[in-house]
């Protein structure tokens, strides 16, 4: 593994992944030949946010992180469900003829993964999901009401969604906005993310690179579906959260419809214990200070972690 703070960072490859209405981007760091491994950002993210992992790892692995759609250089079709991004990565396995590869995705990305392993068990050699197991559960999830309260804002927000997003004046507010949300990302890969992950909006100033639309990604799929398909996936997985992640949820997706489960962690104990056994073969890490965002709070880390599994 090569030491993101040390290495000379290799400058990536734009590439498409050709489809029949919209084309997908993806990041290519090259050594071509090499034991491929497939990067899946997060919701409303982009592909240079696993950066650092894709550095870390590049010098052994053919690396390629991907855009999903509506992030990122991809195409924005407007549609967005489980199915859809599940079929991007597919595609761009398929497209990039990758034989057995590794493949990693960050929270959403780790449920895109995680389908793709489950539903293509032949695929991968190996699965890492970096806070990927979903989200944490509903105060009062079993109940009926608070199903019917949350089916009922999930149809009610699509119809408000924003044609574009929210303006911003500049990169510099951008920035700090990035920073704020963030206050552990390294000020450099700050800068660099604010830079490629916005573009002008049509009313003046800048916005993220995200479609509004994703916001209907939500109601496309259920737990107990997605819990099914990990007990399919045949290759070893690695599960990987952050000690502080609890704090994120609970300032961010939460808000919208109610209160998760209070944690530290990404999940309670029982909970993750719970999930992780849903997995044939299994083994789950802690990164200590870490938040939903390890890639960005505790980088070294993480890689140091991956490089760990991948050696066994």
């Amino acid at each position: 593994m090569t030491s993101s703070a040390d290495a000379r960072p290799v400058e990536p490859k734009q590439i498409e992944i050709p489809g029949r209405q919209f084309a997908l981007t993806a990041l290519d760091y090259g050594n071509e030949g090499a034991t491929p491994m497939l990067l899946v950002h997060g919701m409303r993210d982009l592909a240079w946010s696993l950066d650092s992992v894709a550095q870390a790892f590049c010098d052994r692995y053919r690396v390629v992180s991907l855009d999903l759609r509506g992030h990122g250089d991809s195409g924005r079709p407007g549609y967005y469900a489980l199915p859809h991004f599940v079929s991007d990565a597919h595609a761009t396995v398929d497209h990039l003829s990758m034989q057995r590869p590794i493949l990693l995705g960050h929270s959403f990305g780790g449920e895109v993964v995680s389908q793709l392993a489950g539903i293509f068990p032949e695929i991968p050699a190996a699965c890492i999901l970096v806070e990927g197991l979903g989200p944490p559960p509903w105060e009062g999830e079993g109940s009926e009401e608070l199903r019917r309260t949350l089916a009922r804002r999930s149809v009610q927000s699509l119809e408000s969604i924003p044609t574009h997003g929210r303006s911003l004046p500049d990169l510099e507010a951008a920035e700090a906005r990035l920073r704020e949300a963030h206050p552990r990302l390294d000020e450099k890969r700050a800068s660099m993310l604010t830079r490629v992950g916005t573009r002008p909006h049509p009313d003046g100033g800048i916005c993220w690179k995200w479609d509004p639309m994703l916001t209907t990604t939500f109601g496309s799929f259920s737990r107990d579906q997605i819990e099914e398909r990990w007990r399919w996936i045949d290759c070893p997985v690695l599960v990987v959260t952050g000690s502080e992640s609890g704090t994120w949820w609970s300032r961010g997706p939460s808000r919208a419809n109610g209160p998760r489960m209070a944690t530290n962690a990404y999940l309670p104990p029982s909970e993750l214990t719970r999930r992780l056994a849903l997995f044939k073969d299994v083994q789950c890490v802690e990164i200590s200070g870490a938040g939903h965002m390890i890639h960005f709070d505790a980088p070294e880390a993480l890689n140091q972690t991956i490089a760990d599994f991948l050696s066994t």
